[in-house]
């Protein structure tokens, strides 16, 4: 009888000691990742790539994709926005091997988002490589192989996961081919079909190992940290801007630095300057860009009245009436005999 109860206590010591043995080569096993978030905290000589690379060995092809939402994940935990420089201390984020994040809040899975709308006015829409439609209104995120449109009163100003910002104006097409935030190969590659633009540029394009491309039918545009506007095949002013005399490229610089390149060759320009490329084979032209090519034509203020001079008011002489002396007694007399006749 008193070996029941010895052998039910070996019984429940051993599923202890199995269920601890478990527990631990989970928590030693930095792969194995059982809820949807799991943080660490940045120790030094640590960097995105390394931390990627140990925690998701078997995962090679995925290393850049993980290492892209890391960061987007945790701004906070890299120097002045520079992902080459982790904040040592910091606790981040591990994103899960699989994009399930961005599956789970846009409903479909393996869409990039790499931007959002935060202003929409007018027609604007997207098509995705699926070749569906879908309306874009404040708040829409814009992913890798979306082709955006305009249409006359169009206009979708976009914020990037980089924190760069474009303005797409009126009866424009766009299409964002590659846009991605990872270690030493920070990459934006966007095509202006047709159209106007107006781009700050974020993070990627400051580093000498970005990869930065605008494409147009004219000509590609690398940058350098920069602000600048682009206006391609777009002879009609829409949006209250005016119209052109060309259907070429017209590129204007506001900050930084910019080069072009083309089948004539390649240009490097800094602000302020303007160029005019007439198309993919010609020499670009420094031009001096008129108030209304890419913005809205702005009213002038009416000319302010000039005040007259002062002129002071000619005073009239004053009249004189000169009385001729000795003549006024005989009216007095005359008077006189007047009142004494009647």
């Amino acid at each position: 009888m008193c070996r029941r109860p010895i052998r039910l206590f070996r019984f429940l010591f051993s599923l202890l000691l199995i269920g601890v043995a478990l527990s631990v080569q989970v928590q030693a096993d930095p792969n194995r990742f059982n809820t949807p978030k799991r943080y660490l905290y940045v120790q030094p000589g640590q960097t995105v790539g390394g931390i990627v690379k140990a925690l998701y060995p078997d995962d090679q092809d995925k290393w850049l994709d993980i290492a892209r939402r890391l960061v987007i994940a945790n701004p906070h935990a890299f120097e002045n926005g520079n992902v080459s420089k982790i904040i040592v201390g910091s606790r981040i984020e591990i994103p899960p091997a699989q994009s399930s994040v961005y599956a789970s809040q846009n409903k479909a899975r393996g869409l990039e988002v790499v931007g959002s709308a935060t202003v929409v006015r007018g027609e604007s829409y997207a098509i995705y490589t699926n070749k569906k439609r879908r309306e874009i209104q404040t708040g829409s995120d814009v992913y890798v192989g979306d082709r955006l449109y305009t249409g006359a009163a169009g206009f979708i100003h976009l914020k990037m996961i980089d924190d760069a910002v474009i303005d797409l104006r009126c009866n424009s097409e766009m299409l964002i081919e590659n846009y991605k935030m990872v270690p030493d190969n920070n990459t934006s590659v966007i095509h202006l079909l047709k159209g106007s633009l107006h781009k700050i540029t974020g993070k990627i394009g400051k580093k000498i190992t970005d990869r930065y491309e605008m494409h147009t039918p004219m000509a590609t545009i690398g940058v350098r940290g920069t602000e600048y506007a682009v206006r391609v095949s777009q002879t009609q002013g829409c949006d209250g801007s005016v119209d052109i005399g060309t259907s070429g490229m017209v590129l204007k610089l506001d900050k930084g630095a910019i080069d072009v390149s083309n089948k004539f060759g390649d240009t490097s320009i800094e602000a302020p300057s303007a160029l005019l490329i007439a198309s993919d084979t010609t020499k670009p032209k420094a031009v001096t860009v008129k108030d209304g090519v890419f913005d809205a034509v702005k009213a002038k203020p009416p000319a302010a009245l000039e005040t007259p001079p002062y002129i002071k008011p000619v005073e009239p002489e004053p009249v004189i009436v000169e009385q001729k002396q000795g003549t006024s007694w005989w009216w007095i007399v005359l008077g006189v005999l007047v009142v004494a006749a009647l």
